[in-house]
């Protein structure tokens, strides 16, 4: 693969059009370093410095460190590593239940909010039992969009008994934590959550709000979370963008016990419940 200085004009000019033509749209992001290097039979030094002249015209920026984008520059952020062929992407540990909004900040990050539906409305039966609420109690049904910098992140769709927290739905989502919101308007304070983690295809209309392709690898994550009474505050379902959100469980092993009898539930080698953080939205 060439080095030669004329290439990475040629391959500046080559994304120059397809911007300006729009066969890129704006807010999308181009393929990575990597990818193009071997579209362009050329070296990702070459294709880097392409990228910097596009920058330097004002048509790409650097979202998140790596990943190339065209449209305004977002908020300046921290520096971060400018080598990597991938977006780096937002990271969940171990460390309890954490708000979108403080996860995001403590990544140097900025969180923002899109309201798709926010609306007070009676329960279904199987939502009442996943609330553990009567048939027909009012639900407060929240749907948000939510971005890192600027860019679509995950779509969170919220459900939360309305008796606990009254006039819930009259609040901005679109600015306001919906954790601190339950925390200092309600005193609804969130000390466990039950989820589960599943891989799979975007579906259409989640493909088109977090700017995939339909199929394309999405992280979905359905919680219920509890207060100090045991009470369900909310039932949610996320879903992640596969390249902007990794998930981190501490998994802890049985010392000592090795030769004791395992039931299904506690597979060799793994303690009964590993201990997982999950976001609260």
């Amino acid at each position: 693969m060439s080095t030669s200085p004329a290439l990475h004009r040629k391959v500046a000019q080559h994304l120059r059009e397809r911007i300006e033509s729009g066969v890129i749209e704006p807010g999308s992001r181009l393929p990575s370093e990597r990818v193009l290097a071997e579209q362009f039979d050329v070296s990702r030094v070459t294709v880097r410095q392409a990228l910097k002249d596009l920058e330097a015209a004002g048509l790409v920026t650097v979202v998140m460190g790596a990943r190339w984008v065209r449209g305004q520059p977002p908020a300046p952020t921290p520096a971060r590593p400018a080598d990597r062929d991938e977006a780096e992407s937002i990271e969940e540990g171990a460390t309890g239940l954490v708000s979108f909004s403080d996860l995001a900040s403590a990544n140097g990050l900025t969180s923002s909010s899109k309201v798709l539906k926010c609306l007070t409305r009676a329960s279904s039966l199987d939502e009442a039992d996943l609330l553990g609420v009567a048939p027909g109690a009012p639900v407060v049904d929240l749907v948000r969009l939510r971005y890192l910098d600027g860019i679509p992140t995950l779509i969170d769709f919220s459900l939360i008994p309305e008796q606990l927290a009254p006039g819930l739905g009259d609040h901005d989502f679109t600015t306001a934590s919906l954790y601190s919101t339950l925390s200092e308007q309600y005193g609804l304070h969130a000390v466990r959550a039950d989820c589960v983690i599943e891989a799979r295809g975007a579906t259409a209309d989640i493909a088109e709000n977090l700017g995939l392709a339909p199929g394309d690898p999405v992280l979905g994550i359905v919680q219920t979370t509890f207060d100090e009474n045991r009470r369900v505050v909310q039932w949610c379902r996320s879903v992640y963008r596969g390249d902007r959100y990794r998930f981190r469980a501490a998994l802890q092993g049985q010392a000592g016990r090795a030769h004791r009898h395992q039931s299904a539930a506690e597979p060799t080698g793994r303690g009964p419940a590993p201990h997982i953080a999950r976001l609260y939205p």
